[in-house]
């Protein structure tokens, strides 16, 4: 699978086609497939909803060519005036704070699932935390920022 192409909603998405493609399918995760022609060695489309879709090339004959994934992220200029650009990990992180600290106000808030397990149920400070942590490095990876661990070792390797 390719890497994450990464585009934006309400602009002109461009992939290139593989050599003898002539159409592309995309979906994402509980939405219809879109089929779309390739014109010039290129599918373009556009998409109103961000999310990540995963994509196949195929031949006239059906098969396929090659395929990949692309993610869809909020034009900010276009969003609604309750978007939330937070990412879902810092969302996470911040209502486990929350929690942690016994000022969980939003249902939202006392209610947030980490994985198969739901924040309102977790009795113990100890499991808590352990979820902290662990969003804790999410958000350092989404923000660039390695654990200092990682950082020393790169260091020594200089």
């Amino acid at each position: 699978m390719k890497n994450d192409l990464i585009f934006f909603t309400n602009s002109t998405i461009r992939i290139q086609a593989p050599p003898g493609a002539s159409s592309m399918i995309y979906k994402a995760s509980g939405a219809a497939s879109v089929v779309v022609s390739v014109q010039d060695g290129f599918s373009a489309f556009s998409i109103l909803a961000p999310g990540v879709f995963f994509f196949q090339f195929t031949a006239a004959d059906g098969a396929v060519l090659s395929e990949g994934k692309f993610t869809v992220r909020q034009d900010l200029a276009h969003a609604a005036d309750n978007y939330d650009p937070r990412s879902d990990a810092v969302k996470t992180l911040e209502a486990l704070d929350a929690k942690i600290a016994g000022r969980a106000l939003t249902i939202q808030q006392s209610k947030i699932t980490v994985g198969d397990r739901s924040i309102e149920y977790m009795n113990s400070i100890e499991e808590l935390l352990k979820w902290r942590d662990y969003f804790a490095r999410l958000v350092a990876r989404e923000q660039g920022h390695g654990s200092p661990t990682a950082q020393v070792c790169k260091l020594r390797r200089s």
